[in-house]
């Protein structure tokens, strides 16, 4: 396998960053010393516009779509990798992409965007890190700058260029989950379930709190911790309940759903395993699913499906 491909891959992604109309001046996603910053930009409408870009281009490229992929790019398109070497072209682009994918099957994308500047009303300049991690192996991320331009009523990048980057930090990693900060609350039958999450550690870590009511339990307290773990270069969360279970997952995200494989033992000694499904539907609102599960090794029945509403803002 060509490990170019490999450091390539990540900067193929830079075009989805930029939304369809900026409003003009400068956006930029802050950094974890600057929280009050972050939390404004995040709920921009050019942010928000960006955002739905991101997800768009990311959904495409976990369908392997090169040809959907190229028209994020200028016919012109001038791209160098972090070893110099060019390449020109929207239809040299395309190749590129296809290759990787052939390559690469199954890889999964991210990018975190430190800074972007609109120079003229037809030009934008943005700058930060993208990695790519692939289906069996270490993630690899490199820093980039991309130049944009407006044709018509749509922005194209014209220029790419990427460079060495250090690993992606926990922040940066955990900012997929940042919509997640705030209070939640679900209902099945008569057991009703709030859940808190906020930010810890400089924005380092996530922690949820759960009380759980109702049903045919007393009332069970529950705490979470959500980090990144740069060893296994994937999001880990830890988990303790009031009764005395604890277990650890582990979240993957595959463009439109996060999978959270979740091994747990109970206060009485016995082993759970199942795998819990997290889908985003809007700002205020996401869907829960846990499938596969088994007790002791022992198959058990699938959960329905809930709804999580928002109830407050953190």
């Amino acid at each position: 396998m060509n490990m170019r491909y490999l450091t390539r891959i990540p900067l193929i992604i830079i075009a989805l960053t930029y939304p369809v109309a900026f409003a003009g001046g400068a956006l930029k996603i802050a950094t974890p010393t600057d929280q009050r910053s972050s939390q404004d930009s995040s709920q921009s409408p050019e942010f928000k516009a960006a955002e739905d870009r991101a997800q768009k281009y990311i959904a495409a490229y976990n369908k392997g779509d090169a040809k959907t992929l190229a028209n994020f790019y200028a016919e012109d398109v001038d791209y160098i990798d972090k070893d110099g070497a060019e390449v020109k072209g929207r239809d040299a682009i395309q190749k590129l992409l296809a290759d990787n994918f052939q390559a690469n099957p199954g890889a999964k994308l991210d990018v975190t965007i430190d800074e972007v500047k609109q120079l003229s009303p037809d030009v934008l300049v943005n700058r930060g890190i993208a990695t790519v991690t692939p289906k069996d192996g270490a993630a690899v991320a490199t820093r980039y700058v991309a130049i944009d331009v407006k044709k018509g009523d749509q922005w194209q990048t014209s220029q790419l260029t990427e460079m060495e980057a250090s690993p992606s930090s926990a922040c940066s990693q955990l900012r997929a989950l940042e919509w997640l900060v705030g209070t939640w609350q679900d209902k099945a039958g008569d057991q009703t379930v709030e859940t808190k999450v906020k930010w810890a550690g400089d924005k380092n870590f996530l922690t949820r709190t759960f009380k759980v009511n109702g049903g045919d339990q007393t009332e069970t307290d529950g705490w979470e911790i959500i980090g990144w773990d740069p060893e296994r270069q994937q999001i880990r969360s830890w988990i303790f309940d009031s009764n005395g279970g604890f277990g650890e997952s582990t979240w993957a995200n595959d463009g439109e759903h996060w999978l959270i494989q979740a091994p747990n033992v109970l206060p009485d000694g016995s082993h759970s395993t199942a795998e819990h499904v997290l889908t985003r539907v809007d700002d205020n609102k996401f869907t829960w699913e846990s499938q596969n599960r088994t007790l002791n090794g022992e198959l058990q029945p699938s959960l329905d499906k809930i709804e999580v509403q928002r109830l407050l803002q953190n």
